[in-house]
């Protein structure tokens, strides 16, 4: 692969009558439309590896749900209570023997009281019966997660010194929508993906700028050299 050259654009002049005096570099015979821009074209380019943020801190709220535990527990199904019954008295029959008259007794069968009525109370205990209930074990809550920044190593080239010169461009004076169009279809089949729609915009310009860093040409601007390297003819 060529040498990557570092371009930055220190002057834009489109050529006219007045040009014909031109001294610093521009060429004597330059027609009136043409375009040129100043550029440097460093001594050396040094590679530098730096560690720069690949994505932001940043935090996010996270939701926790209660928590519940199920357990056993006694539930009253009837209360205690005390209940008054009465008892009937008890008799029996006994014989017992009567004098009708003196020297002469009868039998007769008579009621005798065993046990008196009485009244007496009875405790009906408390029922309760066993069923599962779900029991709060920790309510519901929200925590702030904190999420780090992430980095990545990357590298930068650097121009050192250099010499500045003047190179043909594309300009709107001699730019065609034509002529765009046929740019951003070679970017494409260099691959870089391109809506051909004639017009020089951002995605353009950076697809430009990418396909000028990998084959080694001035980066920034559209020169007619990376024109050519395309293997489109400038009008």
């Amino acid at each position: 692969m060529k040498p990557i050259i570092l371009s930055s654009i220190l002057t834009v002049i489109m050529a006219g009558p007045v040009l014909a005096e031109a001294a610093d570099g521009l060429p004597m015979n330059a027609a009136e439309g043409d375009c040129f821009a100043r550029i440097v074209t460093p001594d050396a380019v040094e590679t530098v590896t730096e560690r720069v943020i690949d994505t932001k801190a940043s935090f996010e709220i996270r939701e926790f749900p209660a928590q519940y535990e199920t357990v056993q527990e006694q539930v009253l199904v009837r209360e205690g209570t005390t209940v008054y019954k009465s008892v009937p008295a008890v008799y029996k029959t006994v014989p017992e023997e009567i004098e009708i008259e003196p020297g002469l007794t009868k039998t007769v069968m008579k009621q005798v009281l065993v046990e008196p009525a009485r009244i007496f109370e009875e405790q009906i205990e408390p029922k309760y019966q066993t069923v599962e209930v779900q029991r709060l074990v920790a309510p519901a809550r929200q925590e702030r997660i904190e999420i780090p920044a992430t980095y990545k190593m990357v590298e930068r080239r650097i121009a050192k010194g250099g010499t500045e010169e003047w190179v043909p461009i594309l300009c709107e004076s001699n730019a065609s929508p034509q002529i765009i169009s046929e740019i951003q279809t070679a970017l494409n089949h260099a691959g870089h993906s391109l809506v051909v729609d004639g017009k020089f915009g951002p995605k353009t310009f950076a697809a430009m700028k990418a396909y000028q860093l990998e084959q080694g040409l001035p980066v920034g601007v559209l020169t007619l050299s990376t024109v050519k390297h395309l293997g489109v003819t400038p009008t």
